[in-house]
């Protein structure tokens, strides 16, 4: 009774206790749901299938966990090898950069030294090029298995 009595006082110091106990659990609310969003940023960008969506639509948070249980579940069943296998991506990039390299130096040729499609020394390079991406790209394939 004694408190509630204090509290109806609506004296100063009672008010403003009040009001910063308030104001303070406002602010750890906030840091809360910050935190919150910032590990479902962070599951959006480690998880595969949330990562290839992101650009095409806004996820929800149930989405973003549900995604990321089904992908730790297929880690799981695989043993840890899946998305993450680092060789592999490593390999990967290097392929794609690879092609973008090839395709840079054929865009090049033509549009900066002007040498047309039919040029000899331009079929020549595109082709010894397109050779050996497809030859690393073999070889890749042969060690990761």
């Amino acid at each position: 009774q004694s408190t509630s009595s204090v509290i109806r006082s609506n004296s100063p110091t009672t008010t403003s206790q009040i009001m910063a106990r308030k104001k303070r659990r406002g602010i750890i609310e906030k840091r809360r749901r910050d935190r919150i969003n910032n590990s479902l940023s962070e599951l959006r960008r480690l998880v595969p299938t949330a990562f290839e969506k992101q650009g095409s639509a806004k996820l929800e948070k149930a989405e973003i966990l549900q995604m990321t249980v089904d992908h730790l579940k297929m880690l799981q069943a695989t043993g840890g090898k899946g998305y993450f296998d680092a060789h592999a991506l490593a390999m990967d990039f290097m392929s794609i950069g690879f092609r973008e390299c090839l395709t840079e130096v054929a865009r090049y040729l033509s549009s900066v030294e002007g040498l047309d499609s039919s040029d000899p020394l331009r079929v020549r390079l595109v082709s010894h090029l397109s050779t050996c991406a497809s030859q690393r790209e073999a070889a890749a394939m042969t060690s990761s298995l």
